[in-house]
């Protein structure tokens, strides 16, 4: 789980958070209009959709740490490889090749299938915590790309982002991909020497295995479907705004160094919110708290909309907007609530494919919308909009059933 924490951490500050910062250096060096200059991200999302089945369906057969290895790998170079490009054409090449292939095959997917394997009781904390990571990076590692790109320029920034997602390479061959590989079971627990009586099996886990559901079975369940679509319409506002969150807070009036100083803060709300969303919905309901923190997150892209850019609504919108994002842990944790450890990653994977395909326009929706008016507030309403809609599936979430086979008739 440290080494998960760790991974994001370095993701998140370099790679989620970090890349808003490079959206108006490009933009100037290559003379691009801002729908042009998100198309990359976009791009992106299509690349993962693509990717998302076939990369859990490798996780879930082969060793984690082999896609571990190899998508660090891939993000390293693809950074080092970003700081070499002077054309739109090998800027958006790199960007949707190694760089983000390398962050989807082995931080996202990956990370997320081993913490599944290792918690039941208390998955949507153990998920929640690794992901915080990804917010610790925004806190820790963010203001140092930050002061990178503004002090060295955008491709001395890359270049040392790479080196240091290459540095995790030692680390990740610690990744064990479950507790079962080392005489453990879930949630710490040591392996029974001698099986127990059917009569003695503890309750919890009898329930918890007969909860496995192949992703043949789950894609023929309306929990499924109604999960894909929750993350497709809560991704679609994180999309839209991620890329553009240091642009959209110089349009409120912000300087560059503030607008930077308040994605930090996003993230180090986001810090707190993560693993608190998580705690609660492991004691409560994973889904109840899923639908309030997307709800919250509407209300902050609202907030940023209709605020005069004073210091106190721009708080306010951090605040709010990490309650969106803070909910992603808790809601991936239901996956696995839901269809079991067994085939997680490649379930994982199907729903990550929905979602990326539904995000897709986002980015670029956001760019063009400025382009035309120059103004972000008519991408921003729509965003809302999704918020909420998402807000509503996951409340009336339904609870995935296995179907009894049909009796044969009395002869």
């Amino acid at each position: 789980m440290i080494i998960g924490c760790i991974l994001d951490a370095v993701k998140g500050g370099t790679f989620n958070t970090g890349f808003t910062l490079y959206f108006l250096p490009v933009l100037n060096e290559l003379h691009l209009s801002r729908a042009a200059t998100s198309l990359p991200f976009s791009l992106a999302r299509l690349e993962a959709a693509l990717e998302g089945p076939l990369v859990g369906y490798l996780i879930d057969r082969f060793d984690v740490r082999v896609m571990l290895v190899v998508g660090t790998t891939l993000a390293g170079l693809g950074f080092v490889l970003l700081s070499f490009v002077h054309s739109y054409v090998f800027f958006v090449l790199v960007f949707m090749g190694p760089l983000t292939m390398g962050f989807q095959a082995g931080f996202n997917h990956a990370t997320m299938a081993a913490v599944n394997h290792w918690f039941r009781r208390q998955r949507g904390l153990a998920m929640s915590i690794v992901q915080t990571g990804q917010s610790i990076g925004g806190v820790v590692i963010f203001p140092l790309v930050a002061l990178a790109v503004l002090n060295l320029g955008w491709r001395t920034a890359a270049f040392l982002s790479g080196l240091v997602v290459l540095l995790l390479l030692p680390l990740v061959l610690l990744v064990r991909h479950s507790p079962e590989s080392m005489g453990l079971l879930p949630d710490g627990e040591r392996e029974i020497a001698h099986p127990p009586s059917a009569g003695a099996v503890r309750p919890d886990h009898r329930l918890r295995e007969a909860q496995e559901f192949s992703a043949r079975e789950a894609l023929r369940m309306p929990a499924f479907w109604r999960l894909a679509a929750f993350h497709g319409l809560r991704n679609i506002p994180y999309s839209g705004v991620s890329v553009h969150l240091v642009p959209l807070l110089v349009w409120k009036g912000l300087d560059l160094p503030t607008a930077a100083f308040f994605v930090g803060l996003t993230a180090f709300s986001t810090v707190i919110v993560r693993p608190l969303m998580g705690w609660i919905g492991d004691w409560r309901s994973k889904q109840r708290i899923g639908a309030v923190g997307v709800l919250l997150g509407a209300l902050g892209l609202l907030v940023l909309a209709y605020s005069d850019g004073t210091l106190s609504h721009m708080v306010l919108f951090a605040i709010l907007f990490a309650c969106g994002e803070g909910i992603n842990s808790v809601t991936w944790a239901l996956v696995g609530d839901f269809f079991g450890r067994r085939n997680f990653a490649t379930i994982r994977g199907w729903i990550g494919m929905l979602q990326s395909i539904v995000s897709i326009p986002g980015a670029v929706f956001t760019g063009w919308i400025y382009d035309q008016t120059q103004s972000y507030t008519y991408a921003l309403i729509p965003f809302a909009i999704s918020y909420g809609a998402a807000g509503l599936v996951m409340w009336r979430l339904p609870h995935p059933e296995r179907r009894a086979p049909l009796e044969s008739p009395a002869s």
